[in-house]
């Protein structure tokens, strides 16, 4: 019997297994090409626990998931795999009207896809509710995939510096979104 084929929606929230599957995508990711280990997985823990626990206490922080749902072999029934994340913290960076992106990952079998980009576009439309000003976020010069979607949403390289992150020597480069400048139309109003 033909299976229709898998759905992947873009699930805004926090659903139980979140966190697991965030830290396991970038382990998988990570730790073959950085050899980042042990010091790597337990700050993400730590700083993507923190911000899902203040979920409920700030509006303006959010996380999203992109879940493949599979149909099983009960009718109706749909096996779910968190396939990417996004999340979006308002109060890691301490700047009014500033948020950063977090925990941006995709797993390598959903590249490709469009999945990356249907993320991004789900934290872009929350910053546009929200009103954010800034969004800021950091990568590496390695992260082309990655690279070519933030600009192709407005970010900017504003950072580019050599650090020791996790043990590991490399280029940290920071992009901002910026809100665009609403042009002021003052001297074409009416006078009444």
């Amino acid at each position: 019997m033909a299976h229709e084929s898998s759905i992947i929606s873009i699930e805004p929230g926090y659903r139980p297994g979140f966190l697991a599957r965030c830290l396991d995508m970038h382990m998988t990711y990570y730790h073959p090409y950085n050899s980042w280990g042990l010091i790597f997985e337990t700050s993400l823990a730590k700083n993507f626990a923190d911000l899902i626990q203040r979920l409920n206490t700030n509006p303006r922080n959010q996380v999203w998931a992109a879940v493949q749902s599979t149909p099983n072999d009960k009718p109706g029934n749909f096996t779910q795999q968190i396939l990417g994340t996004i999340l979006l913290d308002s109060e890691s960076l301490q700047q009014p009207g500033t948020a950063q992106i977090r925990g941006f990952i995709v797993d390598e079998r959903a590249r490709s896809l469009g999945v990356g980009k249907r993320l991004l576009a789900a934290a872009m439309e929350f910053v546009e509710m929200q009103g954010f000003d800034k969004v800021t976020l950091f990568t590496s010069k390695s992260q082309e995939a990655s690279l070519y979607l933030y600009r192709k949403n407005g970010f900017v390289i504003v950072g580019d510096a050599e650090k020791v992150l996790w043990g590991v020597q490399m280029n940290e480069l920071q992009l901002d979104w910026n809100r665009p400048a609403v042009s002021s139309r003052s001297d074409d109003a009416l006078d009444v």
